[in-house]
């Protein structure tokens, strides 16, 4: 028996490839996360002005129109959610790519604000939000568990790597105009993510794999994480944690203070810079290219962070990174247009904005992988209820004082009670008596 142990083990060593099928599928989400924020998320903001000139529309406007998207998404982000785990990561990836580069191409062809509302919210905002993380994510959480926060940490080196792509925008909406490089955006997404998403595996399983490519399934024995439960919770049983809520509320506290300094980086910066006497080009220059350095700081960041919270405790590093986070926030309180302060505030709000996959490998660690996107499909949705208002509420203060002090202010605030929520946050206990899923 024993020699023929030995030989059965020889042979599945020997057909295991030599690089698991996990990393081509974080490979094919790193780009398609790319993708998603140098087209949308960090780099649309180029498309403003254009479009507010064209359409004779204010910020304002837009920000309303961005506060819709968010709202859409967080309503149907349950059943968005219950769809990945149904119809497959891949078929959801591709869902999104088609819906939202069909939105990018019906953009250059819009001249009103009602047409203007229908195609970002009814197309790029909620195909933008129904596939690429929220599909990726839950794949890399079916194929990693030891490697999970590193895994995701790895992906999300795609927000620095798109809005490094900032400067490609921004030459193509300038040469091209914003209309027909809208369209060429629209074309690139669809085929893009059509052509890399059939890669996508729904899970090692499926391929006589076991996560992360081990030879025997990690369990309570010999795994090196006390915080990864080795079972899958159901929805509801998840659901009737206080760790969840908890996860839900620490998150979407951060992503509060997350919505509005993305979307008004730019301008807070600008007017920081202004208070010690420059120009608003030199200004926004100088922007540009700390916006830049924060997005390549990026790069590093994400895995270090995922790095690290797969060998320390993932709660801990997400409270320090969101503290650090609100620290950043006082960098700029005095506009003394100091440019170490302003290197200072970019570099920890990148260590900040590094500690978000941690809050998805934490989901995954509680509660397993077999509910995992319906799961994250719920916390969206009160994610995007809190975050959605915050560019319009921080807009509204700069319109009516001139500065961005106390709009800032509850910023820095918010972003120390995510914080504390991240620090007491605690694994949640099985359920007794229930009838839970062996991973």
């Amino acid at each position: 028996m024993y020699l023929f142990s030995n030989i059965s083990k020889k042979n599945n060593e020997e057909k295991r490839p030599k690089i698991f099928y996990g990393w081509w599928i974080v490979v094919v989400s790193l780009l398609g996360i790319t993708v998603k924020i140098g087209s949308f998320n960090r780099n649309f903001t180029i498309y403003v002005v254009p479009i507010r000139q064209e359409l004779g529309i204010g910020v304002s406007a837009i920000a309303f129109a961005d506060m819709l998207g968010r709202l859409t998404a967080g309503i149907f982000a349950p059943l968005i959610g219950y769809f990945v785990d149904k119809l497959g990561y891949r078929n959801m990836l591709i869902f999104g790519g088609i819906a939202s580069g069909l939105g990018f191409i019906l953009l250059a062809f819009v001249h009103s604000y009602v047409m203007f509302c229908v195609v970002l919210v009814g197309l790029i905002s909620f195909g933008v939000r129904a596939g690429f993380h929220t599909a990726a994510i839950p794949a890399i959480n079916a194929w990693f568990k030891k490697h999970r926060g590193l895994a995701m940490a790895i992906i999300s080196t795609g927000n620095g790597i798109g809005g490094a792509f900032a400067p490609l925008v921004a030459w193509m909406v300038l040469s091209l105009g914003w209309r027909r490089s809208s369209f060429v955006t629209g074309v690139f997404v669809i085929m893009f993510m059509v052509s890399t998403s059939w890669i996508v595996k729904q899970s090692p399983e499926s391929m006589g794999l076991n996560p992360d490519g081990i030879s025997e399934p990690l369990n309570d024995d010999n795994s090196t994480d006390n915080n990864v439960t080795d079972y899958d919770f159901t929805v509801k049983q998840a659901m009737h944690t206080l760790a969840y809520w908890q996860l839900v509320w620490a998150v979407g506290l951060r992503n509060s203070v997350t919505a509005g300094i993305n979307f008004l980086m730019a301008p807070v910066m600008i007017w920081y810079l202004q208070g010690s006497g420059r120009e608003e080009t030199e200004s926004l220059i100088i922007a540009s290219i700390f916006m830049m350095f924060f997005s390549m700081i990026s790069l590093f960041l994400n895995p270090l962070i995922g790095w690290v919270g797969d060998r320390w405790h993932k709660e801990k590093v997400s409270s320090l990174c969101m503290l650090l986070g609100g620290v950043s926030i006082f960098m700029l309180l005095d506009r003394s247009g100091a440019l170490w302060q302003l290197a200072v505030f970019a570099l920890m709000l990148a260590v900040a904005d590094a500690a978000n996959p941690l809050a998805w490998a934490m989901l995954g660690d509680y509660f397993g992988r077999e509910n995992f996107a319906t799961l994250q499909g719920w916390q969206h949705l009160p994610n995007q209820l809190m975050s959605m208002s915050t560019p319009v509420w921080m807009g509204l203060i700069f319109d009516n004082t001139g500065s961005y002090y106390w709009a800032l202010i509850p910023c820095a605030v918010i972003y120390i009670c995510s914080s504390l929520s991240y620090w007491t946050l605690k694994k949640p206990k099985m359920p007794l008596n229930n009838n839970l899923i062996r991973i």
